[in-house]
């Protein structure tokens, strides 16, 4: 057995220091890129004892970066992108989100959100994500029942995390299924076990806060039940125990087929939404950070642990 050392967890402190610390001094935590902290975390690692090489260092740090874990949870992110932005140009989302507001009945629309954001989130895996798609819809619930917005607001945040870290394809699923070596579904039944308690309460304390709303739905909300397919068979394939790079081309290749039958896909734009989505930002385009700092971080914890 090697002898434990505490500087060897330097490198981590310095990114600790570096990204919180950048955080709290201009008040803003996207002022330093995650990536960026990483890799002059990354540089103190290679500093480190001066007894080995560079060049071993260097191929501990690659052996790590290239170990099948990595690789393969890297891998889990491409796909994962891939899906997201071809379920979101099918109208997976809009549809998702307008159908839950034509079933839940009007006097709960705040408890409604909640519910709402919960299977949204579950189903694009990424909290962010479902908050920017849902709080408009909040904000004018606010406004047209009369409670606080920040009542409203809270409903979608709280339904956002409930389901980010239940979802089969939200990067933080995934690295811990990946470096824990335990499979999703088992991971989905501990969360939910664990989640459930506090969503049963949330509802009932946004229904005794916000139980007598008389809030008015205007105009048709218009939805394809066709276009919530995707998310079903990726939800169910998933629970089921199917094979997650099976699950995620499936569903790709569903969210493509729903999207050109409805229209909401153009038969020329079908590599352009697995790509970077329907608004160049999402697809597969979204994952490069995680994947970038998943390769990074596995290097820096290969020399941590050498």
């Amino acid at each position: 057995m090697k002898q434990g050392k505490l500087s060897g967890l330097l490198p981590i402190g310095v990114f600790l220091i570096l990204f919180i610390g950048s955080g709290i001094l201009f008040h803003d935590f996207y002022a330093m890129p995650a990536i960026v902290a990483f890799l002059l975390a990354l540089a103190v690692a290679l500093i480190q004892n001066p007894k080995k090489s560079l060049n071993d260092k260097l191929r501990v740090v690659t052996q790590s970066m290239g170990d099948e874990n990595v690789m393969t949870m890297c891998l889990i992110f491409i796909l994962a992108g891939a899906f997201s932005g071809a379920v979101q140009a099918a109208g997976g989302v809009e549809s998702t989100v307008n159908f839950g507001l034509s079933i839940l009945p009007p006097n709960i629309a705040v408890a409604g959100l909640f519910i709402i954001a919960c299977f949204i989130s579950i189903a694009m895996g990424t909290s962010v994500g479902t908050i920017a798609a849902l709080t408009p819809i909040a904000v004018g619930v606010g406004e047209k029942t009369g409670f606080a917005m920040a009542m409203c607001i809270g409903a979608v945040v709280c339904g956002a995390m409930f389901g980010d870290n239940l979802s089969m394809i939200s990067d933080t699923t995934i690295a811990a299924t990946k470096t824990q070596g335990c499979e999703m579904k088992d991971k989905f039944r501990e969360n939910f076990l664990i989640v459930l308690p506090a969503a049963i309460i949330t509802i009932i304390l946004f229904l005794l806060l916000a139980g007598n709303s008389d809030y008015k739905i205007v105009g048709e909300l218009e939805y394809n039940l066709f276009r919530i397919i995707p998310y079903l068979v990726v939800l169910i394939g998933a629970l089921i125990g199917f094979n997650v790079f099976v699950v995620l081309l499936l569903g790709t290749f569903c969210s493509i087929l729903v999207g050109v039958v409805s229209g909401a896909i153009p038969i020329a734009s079908i590599f352009t939404v697995i790509a970077s989505g329907s608004d160049g930002k999402g697809g597969i385009m979204s994952m490069y950070d995680i994947t970038a700092i998943s390769i990074v971080v596995a290097g820096i914890i290969g020399l941590v642990k050498e």
